[in-house]
């Protein structure tokens, strides 16, 4: 009888959907094929999620930026990778000192890459092109990389990171029957699920609410995230006077509870991979409205199962909300239509299959420690 290969899978962020994309991933994987281990912080909400389950833990350093005690991240992750057959690397920190110890130990053959959006898309100047040419650089010490979304492979592409063979695009899966809940929408309740970090825009959004309230005077907007936008978005909804009409929920474990209550979902991001946000509104029937940056009109056909928005135009943003808010035969329709795509093109059980088929593609360790 084979046995299980075994799956190192690795992420640095502390919260936000890369971690909810590693957990899901992690807890779904089928245990009569993978024994499934996770290198992420202690910190991490990805940690306190799987800690106590059959998921093996190891601890690498939370530093986002560059750091010395990457040195200790690198030094855990080299060991682990000896002792594997396939290794998953996620997101920038972990992606990039994933892929240099699996190819410092000769596991580049086994090795998969998902950048959950570009690391030079998050910074601007000499910061963008050293990111850049890392990117490049790391894109070597793989075999796969895994896009979540056709936008993301073809920026990847044009950044000549890779090549064409070595791309997979597998987008993103959400838990259907939990977000399949009874639908009790709040007129005017407006909820943005995110971190509350520069790439979601939480000053757009705010934005967008004070010009729809303008119109709507009943209009309000729920931030389910936390993260270091915080404080300063509350400063901005004083500033803005609309701090009566939002509520900062932080973390929260119960999305798909507060899905329910939404009369429209609201993503308001410079750019994105392949956001999570987006899939669970469709999942749970709720009319989104979005930006139009990225994976976004991938995962939603604009007019029919969501409304976009140019990028960084709040008064556009408060038109597209205007819209939704008003017109509740309107909102239902799109939120159906967006239920049903959501049922037959982004279920957990579609990106589990594919990534357990592209696992099992890949070379077996010859050896483990």
């Amino acid at each position: 009888m084979r046995l299980p290969q075994r799956i190192l899978i690795a992420a640095q962020p502390l919260d936000g959907g890369v971690s909810s994309h590693v957990v899901s991933l992690a807890q779904a994987l089928p245990r009569d094929r993978f024994a499934v281990e996770v290198a992420c912080p202690r910190e991490s909400l990805t940690w306190s999620s799987l800690e106590g389950s059959d998921v093996v833990l190891n601890a690498i350093e939370p530093n986002r930026k560059p750091a010395p005690a990457d040195a200790r991240s690198l030094q855990a992750l080299v060991r682990l990778v000896g002792r594997v057959d396939v290794v998953h690397v996620h997101s920038a920190k972990a992606g990039f000192l994933g892929r240099l110890a699996a190819v410092s130990r000769g596991r580049r053959g086994s090795c998969v890459f998902t950048p959950h959006g570009w690391s030079f898309w998050a910074a601007t100047g000499a910061e963008s092109r050293l990111y850049l040419e890392l990117e490049r650089l790391a894109a070597h010490w793989c075999r796969t990389i895994v896009a979540l979304s056709t936008a993301e492979r073809e920026a990847g592409l044009e950044a000549r990171i890779g090549r064409p063979e070595q791309y997979r695009t597998i987008p993103n899966g959400v838990p259907l029957d939990r977000y399949a809940l009874k639908r009790s929408p709040v007129p005017g309740r407006i909820l943005m699920v995110g971190r509350l970090a520069p790439p979601k825009r939480p000053d757009l959004a705010l934005r967008a609410l004070a010009e729809l309230r303008q119109r709507d005077p009943d209009a309000e907007l729920h931030f389910a995230g936390d993260g270091p936008l915080r404080a300063e978005s509350e400063r901005l909804a004083a500033e803005l006077g609309v701090e009566q009409a939002v509520r900062f929920l932080g973390t929260r474990d119960d999305v798909p509870e507060l899905l329910a209550e939404a009369s429209c979902a609201l993503l308001a991001s410079d750019y994105e991979g392949g956001p999570l946000a987006i899939l669970e509104a469709l999942a749970a029937g709720v009319p989104v409205v979005a930006t139009d940056v990225g994976a976004v009109t991938d995962q939603i056909e604009p007019g029919r199962t969501a409304l976009i928005a140019p990028h960084d135009d709040p008064a556009a943003l408060a038109a597209a909300l205007e819209e939704v808010l008003s017109d509740p035969k309107r909102a239902a329709e799109l939120g159906e239509a967006g239920r049903l795509d959501a049922q037959a093109r982004f279920s957990l059980d579609g990106m589990v299959d594919r990534l357990a088929a592209l696992y099992e593609e890949l070379p077996m360790a010859r050896t483990r420690e």
